[in-house]
């Protein structure tokens, strides 16, 4: 930490998850400003290090009845301690049931708040889902978040409108594109003569993974070299399986697992194109700017994504891949059909998508951004207060 630089307290709620890495890789980037991080649980210490993290959740009695109490009001003593000890300029807090730990520090001690909203948690407010316990309380304090955020940074323009349409200021709600750290150079694949396809998250509903096998299904009599892989698990497994199992591809579908980041990128670099169905879930469940498809075009593969959420803002049509519709298998076999039969046309896009990945997604420029974002929330929040005051 230095003295001469401007602190950050970044509020996650599990510090971190395998499937948020981007915030570490995040923190890791700053320039400027210097980060702590404050969560409830610690987790994967070993691979995802920062030497000031204060976690409520503790081993002994005395750290699970804090974390318990924490988990359920938001509140501590503690953390406000955490937060005058190390002198923060500017809470920032990832996703928005995340935004609820950092309201009550942000308030009582008047600093500026960032939230940056990724996905399910916008439109998480406006479904049935905001009334399951998990939710409740995100919900009840939406209202006063709305109101108090400083600067709210949607991954996707979708997101943006949609919080504008749920009450959020629009002069405070910024468009923020997660960026990803960019290979050196890209990995040649080893020719074996197969052709890999790659799905990449967790097996939920609104990734659409059940659409992209049943194209694989149709398009697999006629590239008998394809494969597909696929990366994750979740609760619609035996829904793919079964899937897999009643169209005869079953010798055709590799089932990876959930692995450690290092492991994904070494899938990916082994694969040809990645696949991202996604779709918009019953509840409004949807992606924002879908990270899997940046890795993998940063790494040469062209990508195949749906209409949705913030993707058709990756990927180019018919230039660095394709989009079809949701759920419109007939359109996903068929582009399915042309990258498989078409070595130079995965070829061409993927150098296109790579380059797109250099101008617009590498995470040291993203991260410079964010900072300036920081300042801008800074700025604002003492303008307002002096307007009040």
């Amino acid at each position: 930490m230095s003295a001469s630089k401007p602190r950050a307290a970044v509020f996650s709620t599990n510090f971190l998850e395998f499937s948020q890495t981007f915030v570490y890789d995040e923190l890791r980037h700053h320039e400027r400003w210097d980060a702590s991080v404050c969560c409830h649980r610690r987790m994967n210490a070993a691979l995802f290090p920062w030497p000031d993290v204060l976690a409520l959740e503790r081993p002994g009695l005395l750290g699970a009845i804090e974390g318990a109490a924490y988990k359920i009001t938001a509140q501590s003593p503690r953390v406000l301690h955490w937060v005058r000890e190390r002198g923060v300029d500017l809470l920032h807090a990832h996703f928005g049931p995340g935004s609820v730990y950092a309201l009550a520090p942000a308030s009582v001690l008047d600093l500026p708040l960032v939230v940056t909203y990724h996905g399910y948690d916008v439109p998480l407010l406006a479904s049935t889902d905001r009334l399951r316990p998990k939710y409740l309380r995100y919900w009840a304090a939406s209202k006063w978040m709305l109101r108090r955020v400083d600067r709210f940074l949607a991954a996707s323009d979708e997101l943006a409108r949609m919080l504008i349409d749920l009450g959020a200021p629009p002069e405070r709600v910024h468009v923020w594109r997660l960026g990803v750290v960019i290979p050196p150079k890209v990995v040649p694949r080893t020719p074996d003569g197969t052709v890999r396809m790659v799905m990449v998250g967790r097996f939920v509903e609104k990734k659409g993974f059940d659409y992209g096998l049943r194209a694989f299904a149709r398009i697999a009599p006629k590239h008998p070299h394809a494969r597909m892989v696929l990366v994750g698990d979740g609760e619609t497994r035996a829904q793919l399986e079964t899937i897999v199992r009643d169209a005869g591809v079953a010798d055709r579908v590799e089932w990876k697992g959930v692995l450690p980041h290092a492991e994904v990128f070494a899938t990916i670099e082994g694969c040809d194109v990645l696949v991202a169905p996604s779709v918009v879930g019953r509840a409004g469940n949807r992606e924002s700017g879908l990270l899997v498809v940046k890795e993998a075009n940063a790494r040469g593969l062209p990508a195949l994504g749906t209409w949705h959420g913030g993707i058709p803002e990756i990927i180019d049509d018919e230039r660095t891949g394709y989009l079809v519709p949701e759920r419109d298998v007939d359109a996903l076999a068929d582009r399915m059909d042309r990258l498989l039969g078409d070595p130079a046309l995965r070829v061409r896009m993927g150098a296109a998508a790579r380059a797109k990945m250099e101008r617009e997604y590498d995470i040291v420029a993203r991260v410079r951004v964010l900072e300036d974002h920081y300042d801008a929330a800074v700025e604002e929040h003492r303008a307002r207060r002096a307007r009040v005051g």
